[in-house]
């Protein structure tokens, strides 16, 4: 079992492979009856329904983060579904809007999908008219009011290209701040080597991040002459994943950051594989520059940040606090015995407790044991595992949330069925939390636990901030932002580059290359409405008052003021083993199954 196996570089290996992805023993006698399933979840994806791509070692940044999410019809959740369906699709819940910002959530349901004497008579999707340059999102209901949030006519909100012409500003351009000359404005692709991981089998290919920048900062400049007559200067740093030329990862990252802020003058930092620790506060909080990036952040990060740290993704707590909140709500704890595992890596245990523990007990959960696992100061956690996992037994858990990291869930699972766990006795809960949303991670149950592991795994529902798996269907088209990027990069990229995200050997760089268009899209649109001579202040007021944003999965995004993380959406989706798609899982022969759009919720508190 992992805890039992040497894994040194390795591990931090796997976890920054997490970080990139968008976008990876029978029963006893005495012990207490299995758990159930969640009781009558909501309607499940068919494994012939729609599909989506996931970006990055995967998927990246997810391993990176993603792709665009199905321009299909919505499933409605109507007939009967057979048991071979059922059982296919691990009878995954429906997904769950989270509209962000804040740290905590609560949900209310939004149909997408009319019902009952409604149904037969309008089509599922079916909304009013769209006005006039408003994608008219099929899927209907909040991704259709969504849509109608954005001004399609800006110089870089188009669907039909990557920015447009626009003319100079009459007002005479000049310097105005470090990074801000009067012809140029100058812009860092923080590029983590992600190769790296590939290399070792960790991670899997996501293209070329380097020339998709590249390419996107031609089409601005050639055709579109810059932003308000700037051009882009894009500068490029690398920094080591694996801390490879020696030093540690944190202070490499802080070098990394040093040159770009303090040698280039960056005043927007964009990062699509991966870029964690420090290094995101030396950056912004230290030298008053933007970062833009798709990892799921704390919400001290995000504060102490002041508006220069965004996220395509979400704050950790508010998914803890949805992920509790949607077991809860889901009818999947009652009269459950639940456990929560959490690393002591520093702020870990303690988000845990504060935004998962305490919202299970408020709800009346019986959150029969909580460990906190000792990680000695390392990415691998097995202090104190063999008798967490005994814990459970002895308490009787069936339903556990095991938030630890990608190199150290393996080994607890695994430890689990040393103890007597066996497939059915526990209903497992996850998240993006530790970067557990994305096949990459999940895939490295089966290649560090075991086969005994993953079957144990098997079912699991999970909380996530991407679209995961929909590429799989036969009949999914991937949404306009997606192919638009695509379309963009194959034209003008000098290997003209054309990705199939119905590949599973493409779909992650296809998901990598709508991620770089989707950040990079969110910098240009702030740095336009900043004005023709903006200081780096004016720029961050423009970035938060961005409103609806254009994300990889075409899943609701936006930026508002003191709202950092642009991801408005969590969905559920199930680890399946073996994959109900045959040929289309990952190499373990694991994925991730999504739900059907049928119901979306939730509003801030």
């Amino acid at each position: 079992m992992l805890a039992r196996t040497p894994l040194g570089r390795i591990g931090a290996a796997v976890l920054a492979a997490g970080l990139l992805a968008a976008a990876c023993g029978g029963g006893d006698a005495d012990r207490p009856a299995a758990a159930e399933p969640p009781p009558d979840p909501p309607a499940a994806a068919d494994p012939s329904g729609p599909g989506e791509p996931v970006p990055g070692p995967q998927q990246s940044e997810d391993t990176a983060s993603g792709s665009e999410a199905s321009d299909g019809e919505p499933g409605n959740g109507e007939g009967p579904r057979s048991e071979a369906e059922d059982d296919a699709a691990g009878a995954a819940p429906a997904p769950v809007l989270a509209a962000g910002g804040g740290e905590t959530a609560t949900f209310e349901t939004v149909t997408t999908a009319p019902e009952g004497d409604d149904a037969a008579a309008a089509e599922p999707g079916e909304t009013e008219a769209p006005e006039a340059d408003f994608y008219d999102d099929p899927r209907g209901g909040v991704f259709a009011e969504f849509q109608r949030g954005f001004d399609r006519d800006h110089p870089f909100g188009s669907l039909e290209a990557f920015c447009l012409p626009h003319e100079r500003p009459a007002e005479a351009l000049a310097a105005t701040d470090a990074g801000i000359g009067a012809e140029s404005i100058t812009l860092v692709h923080m590029r983590s080597l992600v190769e790296e991981l590939v290399d070792l089998g960790l991670g899997v290919d996501v293209g070329d991040p380097t020339d998709m920048f590249d390419t996107l900062t031609r089409i601005v400049n050639d055709r579109c002459g810059g932003v308000n007559g700037r051009r882009i200067d894009l500068r490029l740093v690398e920094v080591t994943v694996l801390g490879l030329g020696g030093g540690d990862i944190d202070t490499l990252r802080n070098a990394a950051c040093i040159e770009a802020t303090e040698d280039y003058d960056g005043v927007i930092v964009m990062n699509t594989t991966s870029f964690a620790g420090t290094a995101q506060l030396c950056i912004t909080e230290e030298h008053d520059s933007v970062l833009i990036g798709h990892e799921p952040q704390t919400a001290e990060y995000m504060r102490r940040g002041g508006g220069r740290l965004l996220t395509t993704s979400t704050t950790l707590e508010e998914i803890l606090t949805a992920l509790a909140r949607y077991a809860v709500e889901v009818g999947a704890l009652a009269g459950r015995r639940v456990g929560v595992v959490a690393p002591n890596t520093p702020g870990e245990a303690e988000a845990v407790e504060a935004s998962l523990v305490e919202v299970l007990r408020s709800a009346g959960v019986d959150v029969a044991a909580f460990d906190v696992l000792d990680c000695g100061g390392t990415s691998v956690c097995t202090g104190g595992m063999a008798e967490s996992a005994q814990r459970m037994w002895d308490e009787g858990v069936d339903v556990l949330f095991p938030m630890l990291n990608p190199v150290s869930l393996p080994g607890y699972i695994s430890e689990m069925t040393a103890q007597g766990f066996a497939p059915g006795d526990v209903q497992f809960f996850n998240s993006d939390f530790n970067n557990q949303g994305n096949e990459v991670v999940t895939d490295l149950i089966a290649t560090f636990g075991g086969a005994a592991a993953v079957e144990l795994y098997d079912g699991a529902v999970l909380l996530v901030t991407n679209d995961q798996g929909r590429f799989r269907d036969t009949d999914w088209v991937p949404g306009p932002f997606g192919q638009m990027c695509m379309r963009e990069y194959r034209e003008n990229s000098p290997g003209g580059e054309d990705y199939d995200p119905r590949d599973p050997a493409e779909t992650n760089k296809y998901g990598m290359l709508a991620l770089v268009c989707s950040v990079y899209r969110v910098a240009l649109r702030g740095l336009y409405d900043a004005g023709p001579n903006p200081r780096r202040a004016d720029i961050v007021s423009a970035l938060e008052n961005l409103g609806p944003v254009d994300l990889t999965f075409g899943l609701p995004g936006s930026l508002a003021p003191g709202k950092w993380t642009m991801g408005d959406a969590l969905l559920p989706v199930t680890f399946r083993h073996p994959c109900p798609f045959e040929g289309l899982g990952t190499a373990n022969d694991t994925c991730l199954v999504p739900s059907d759009y049928r119901e979306l919720r939730l509003k801030a508190e």
